[in-house]
């Protein structure tokens, strides 16, 4: 009798299903608020911008200028849809389990999550391009290759973060168990 490779069933989880749908239904709505702010004439945008410069300049100086605000508002919209798109593609690998035990758990962590940031950067960036291409044919707005870049900025600091923790888990995961096998490893089916 030597060692046979099994591959584990695949199993269904029902909460990742729904988890994974409202998540792609939450990456679609807010693509959709982001394109309708930009739909918004120049005259509608900077009167919105003004009143929320009155309001939270209250209480954060920082922000009474408006043209830092409007900055600002571009790396939080795409910061929002970069960590809304990681959730929607890591709930979706979830949604059914297939795991070969020869694998180890601790690379398929590493490089699932490597496959969720870049989705979440694709996405983000493919919306923020459409966005700005969207807003040359609004009246009183103009498009910014700057706007680009400070749509990524969120997401990519916010994507580096999350690759840090994930690698500091790894880690840490590593040193407990430096094979990756866990307590479900390939010893268990002998």
């Amino acid at each position: 009798m030597g060692l046979e490779n099994k591959k584990s069933k695949a199993v269904f989880h029902p909460l990742y299903f729904i988890l994974s749908l409202v998540m792609w239904i939450l990456v679609v709505a807010w693509i959709m608020v982001i394109f309708s702010l930009s739909s918004e004439t120049g005259d509608v945008s900077s009167l919105r911008s003004q009143e929320l410069v009155e309001k939270i300049g209250k209480y954060i100086k920082i922000f009474s200028d408006e043209g830092l605000l409007r900055k600002a508002a571009h790396v939080f919209e795409f910061l929002i849809l970069s960590l809304l798109s990681y959730i929607a593609m890591f709930a979706t690998k979830h949604i059914q389990s297939d795991v070969d035990w020869n694998d180890s758990k601790l690379i398929q962590m590493k490089s699932d999550n490597e496959v969720y940031i870049a989705f979440a950067l694709w996405v983000t960036s493919l919306s923020a391009v459409a966005d700005e291409y969207h807003q040359i044919f609004v009246p009183g707005r103009n498009s910014s290759f700057f706007d680009v870049f400070l749509d990524l900025a969120g997401a990519v600091v916010l994507m580096l973060i999350i690759r840090v923790v994930v690698s500091i888990r790894v880690y840490m995961k590593n040193k407990q168990d430096p094979m990756g096998l866990g307590p479900q490893g390939p010893m268990e089916e002998i």
